[in-house]
């Protein structure tokens, strides 16, 4: 493909990535991004390309490239966290974790006070299977889409997508957290305790106080 168009090189590169041809998918999100190189999506798909064929470095740069076009990047910051883990370094993953999370707060927080259109949940469901199509086992893919799933009103697909992301990595307590809201939102109470109590157990082990608390909360709802 001899495209020059930047979302025709991306779905061209998704090919490529399905198709085991790593070489040829870098190379068009490459091209891509000396195109559109302000192309977040760009950035997102080769760090990941890079992260899972173990180019941690590589992974690194382009990252770093992203926080600094966008310092108020998530994902960017959750990534890096995955990279420094792979290369043993602690302390700046867990930097970059703890810089994810407070920019999540303050996103959260910013969409409460601010009046905002109403949100495009179309577009953001296909980035979303886009980016777990690029990795199956991406269980911030599967959270992300779950989450919108649960704020568009779709609570069957999002228990479904929320279970998907535990499958994909049984410590992750905030995707335990979305499916028992999902689980709720169909009536089925008695397997939401079931899955707070897990993804309590889950983020007493990784130390996420905040969503252990919020599950803990749901449960002793529940539990009424």
């Amino acid at each position: 493909m001899n495209s020059e168009n930047p979302a025709e090189l991306l779905e061209a590169a998704l090919g490529d990535h399905q198709r085991g041809d790593i070489a040829q998918a870098t190379e068009k999100l490459r091209r891509a991004l000396e195109l559109a190189p302000h192309s977040e999506d760009a950035y997102e798909m080769l760090a990941v390309l890079l992260y899972n064929e173990k180019q941690y470095e590589a992974s690194l740069e382009v990252l770093h490239r992203w926080v600094k076009l966008n310092p108020r990047a998530i994902m960017a910051q959750t990534n890096l966290s995955r990279c420094y883990v792979a290369k043993g370094m602690i302390m700046e993953a867990e930097a970059a974790q703890a810089e994810a999370r407070k920019l999540g707060w303050m996103a959260e927080l910013a969409s409460k006070k601010a009046a905002v259109p109403a949100p495009d949940f179309e577009e953001r469901i296909a980035r979303y299977k886009k980016v777990i199509a690029f990795d199956p086992a991406d269980v911030l893919g599967y959270f992300s889409l779950g989450s919108v799933y649960l704020e568009s009103g779709k609570p069957r697909d999002a228990a479904d997508t929320f279970e998907k992301a535990v499958a994909a990595n049984p410590g992750h307590s905030a995707s335990y957290f979305g499916w028992g809201q999902a689980l709720e939102a169909l009536g089925d109470k008695a397997k939401a305790r079931k899955i707070y109590t897990r993804g309590i157990e889950a983020a007493g082990k990784s130390g996420d106080m905040l969503t252990q608390k919020k599950m803990e909360s749901r449960l002793n709802t529940l539990g009424k």
